[in-house]
């Protein structure tokens, strides 16, 4: 695969959002973008898919990050992965869809090691969405500020 083969020296902490259909993982890779906008991350690249997800690249404490909110489907990963080797990332969030075959992608590359997956529940309602997906995008910033 081709971010495996160009770029096996590479190394880019990976940080995936792991949860099933509608538990917020979109939702809360935007809410760690505006988190990190408002401590003082610079836009270097930011675009919207047809369907609304996004695709980000930010710098935040010397740290180039690229955020890719697509991942209802394995090639989903494939491309985020990509797209962050391709863009000379330090750090990667990614979402993941349950039940979703997410391995394979992450064995082609050379820093596999360098993947932790933080699951998200879906909530009961709306407000208990509200507060899992807070949770979870706060505990991610604080990965990034310490990766």
């Amino acid at each position: 695969m081709r971010w495996a083969q160009r770029h096996f020296l590479c190394r880019m902490k990976i940080f995936l959002i792991y949860g099933e259909k509608d538990a917020g993982k979109s939702t809360s890779c935007s809410k760690i973008l505006k988190l990190l906008l408002a401590l003082g991350a610079k836009v270097k690249f930011y675009d919207t898919f047809s369907w609304g997800d996004f695709k980000a690249l930010v710098t935040f404490e010397n740290k180039l990050i690229g955020i890719y909110t697509p991942g209802d489907e394995r090639a989903h990963l494939c491309e985020a992965i990509a797209f962050g080797y391709d863009n000379g990332c330090d750090i990667l969030v990614a979402p993941v869809r349950k039940g979703i075959a997410y391995n394979a992608p992450l064995e082609e590359i050379s820093n596999k090691d360098e993947a932790e997956w933080v699951e998200i529940a879906k909530g009961a309602d709306e407000a208990e969405m509200e507060h899992l997906e807070n949770g979870l995008a706060i505990n991610i910033l604080n990965k990034i500020y310490n990766a």
